[in-house]
C-alpha cells in the first residue's frame, strides 16, 4: 500500500498539467515534513508559471535567489523519482519531469549564433530522467566492461560514443522486462530539464564559480571568478542539485542527446516537442559542458555537436523513459 506522500506523487505523475495536486504536495509537505520544502515548491512553481515572459515579473529574481539558497542549505527538492534495477542490483534513478513551455536558447551577445533565436518551445508530455550521468558502475552492470580514463565507479563514465549510448539504453530497456523505451533526451528536454523555470545562464543564477560546478576554473566569464581547474572528472551528485533535483547538468561531462545538430534549426524547428532529425548532417548535439571547458561553455543553451563515433574523457550521458 502506497504512503500518502507517494500517493501524492503518483496523482502527479497521472495529472501534470494540474496545478492543485502540486500545491496540495506543497501543504503536505509544510503540515508534515520539512516546511521549507513547501517553500521551495512554491516557489519552482511560480519560476515555471512565469518563465515564459520573466520580464513581466521582476520579483522572479527574489524567488531564483530563495530557491538557491534553500537547495544550498540542503533542502531537498520533493519530485516525483522512479528507480530502475540494473543487473546485479544495482539502482539507476530518475525524477519525474512534467511537461510545460519555456523559453530556448540565449540572446548573450558572446552566445553562438545556434542558441538563436530565443523562441518558446512546448513539451506535452512528461519524462524521467536521471538524477547523475550513467555512472561507471552503471554502465559496467549493463555493458560488461568501463571504457573510462578517470575510473571510479561513482564517476561519469565517458570514452562512450554515441552509438555506445543507444546501445546502452537498448540493453537497459530489455533488462526491465516490460518493453520499457529508454532513451537520450532530445535537446529540448535537455534544455528544460536544467533550466527547471529558469531563464538565466545557469540554473543558479548568471555567475557560475567551482564550488557549485566541475568546469575549467582556470577562465572567468560574465563576472565569475577564476577557481579550481580539477583537470578530471567527480563523483556525480558533488555539486547542489536544480529545483528538479537533477546534478550534473553543468559541467562535469558534456553528455549526448538524441538529436541531430543543425546550426540554424532554430530559425525554424517546431515550437511543440521539437526533435532535429536532419538526414543531412551527420553530427549529433552535446549538451552541458565539461570539467576541460571554460565557463562560457557550460551554459544551459550551449549547444556542442560531434559526430556519433566521437569519444573522449569529457563526454557522457544520462537517459530517460517515459511512461507512454
Amino acid at each position: 500500500m502506497m504512503t500518502e506522500l507517494e500517493a501524492l506523487l503518483a496523482g502527479i505523475v497521472s495529472e501534470p498539467l494540474e496545478e492543485t495536486r502540486w500545491l496540495v504536495l506543497a501543504d503536505w509537505l509544510e503540515e508534515h515534513d520539512d516546511p521549507r520544502r513547501g517553500e521551495l515548491l512554491r516557489l519552482h512553481r511560480k519560476l515555471l508559471a512565469t518563465c515564459c515572459e520573466p520580464d513581466a515579473y521582476p520579483e522572479r529574481k527574489a524567488w531564483q535567489s530563495r530557491v538557491v539558497e534553500l537547495i544550498a542549505a540542503g533542502v531537498s527538492p520533493c519530485v516525483p523519482r522512479k528507480t530502475l534495477v540494473l543487473p546485479g542490483g544495482l539502482p539507476l534513478t530518475f525524477a519525474f519531469v512534467p511537461p510545460g513551455s519555456f523559453l530556448m536558447g540565449s540572446n548573450h551577445p558572446e552566445g553562438s549564433t545556434d542558441e538563436k533565436p530565443v523562441h518558446r518551445v512546448t513539451l506535452t508530455k512528461g519524462f524521467f530522467l536521471g538524477v547523475y550521468p550513467v555512472t561507471q558502475e552503471q554502465w559496467r552492470a549493463v555493458m560488461g566492461k568501463n571504457p573510462s580514463h578517470f575510473k571510479g565507479d561513482s564517476r561519469p563514465v565517458e570514452q562512450v560514443f554515441w552509438g555506445d549510448c543507444q546501445e546502452f539504453c537498448e540493453k537497459l530497456g530489455a533488462s526491465q522486462g516490460r518493453g520499457l523505451k529508454v532513451g537520450l533526451p532530445t535537446e529540448a528536454e535537455w534544455e528544460w530539464a536544467c533550466r527547471a523555470g529558469t531563464t538565466t545562464e545557469y540554473h543558479f543564477g548568471d555567475v557560475i564559480n567551482t564550488d557549485l560546478v566541475n568546469y575549467n576554473g582556470n577562465s572567468s566569464w560574465n563576472g565569475s571568478p577564476e577557481g579550481k581547474y580539477r583537470e578530471e572528472t567527480t563523483d556525480v551528485g558533488s555539486f547542489a542539485c536544480n529545483a528538479w533535483g537533477l546534478c550534473d547538468l553543468h559541467g562535469n561531462v558534456w553528455e549526448w542527446c538524441q538529436d541531430v545538430y543543425d546550426k540554424t534549426y532554430y530559425q525554424s524547428s517546431p515550437t511543440q516537442d521539437p526533435i532535429c532529425n536532419n538526414d543531412q548532417s551527420i553530427v549529433l548535439v552535446l549538451r552541458g559542458g565539461s570539467w576541460d571547458h571554460d565557463p562560457v561553455c557550460c551554459r544551459a543553451a550551449v549547444r556542442d555537436r560531434n559526430g556519433p563515433a566521437y569519444c573522449s574523457d569529457y563526454v557522457g550521458f544520462r537517459v530517460c523513459f517515459r511512461l507512454d
